[in-house]
């Protein structure tokens, strides 16, 4: 065999070694795109949620989608639009009275707090980091009504607690 029939079989060689890590760089692209998984349409959102309870009827409410609005410098969630996200109408929140509970099972109502008019949760906030549920100072509602961690909303109609205290 002589020098420039080597030569050329070295230039198959490394034109075949080049074609093969070509080959295999687009199959690694390949397999790449085809083990990415996209998640499916009906999985949940991620972020933080609370749960909306009322009328034998549970919703839970993701808080990352939700507009945000600043609250002494904290991106919070009004309360009204996390019960319009769970379902509710207006009306329906305007007839309704509610008690919170917490992660832990506090609630506002155990220690003696009334239930807030749905009017009020125009006025009050969920930091969807914390999950703090704040109030505007000019309420002046007592503290058992700023939890920290809240869990769920929990709303009733207006004239099944009419024997209850209310907190206007």
């Amino acid at each position: 065999m002589g020098s420039a029939q080597r030569r050329h079989e070295r230039h198959r060689i490394d034109a075949a070694a080049l074609l093969l890590i070509i080959a295999w760089a687009c199959l690694a692209c390949d397999l790449q795109q085809d083990i990415t998984l996209e998640p499916p349409e009906d999985a949940l959102p991620e972020g933080s949620s609370v749960g909306v309870l009322w009328d034998d009827q549970e919703a839970e409410v993701f808080l990352g989608p939700l507009d945000k609005v600043d609250f002494e410098g904290t991106p919070v969630c009004l309360l009204w639009d996390v019960l319009l996200a769970a379902g509710l109408q207006e009306q329906d929140i305007l007839g309704m009275r509610f008690d919170f509970e917490g992660s832990d099972g506090f609630r506002s109502s155990s220690v003696g707090c009334a239930l807030l008019e749905g009017e009020l949760m125009r006025h009050g906030y969920l930091d969807p980091e914390s999950l703090a549920l704040l109030w505007e100072a000019d309420l002046h509602l007592r503290g058992c009504y700023w939890l920290n961690g809240a869990a769920r909303i929990l709303g009733e109609p207006a004239e099944a607690t009419s024997d209850r205290p209310v907190q206007k």
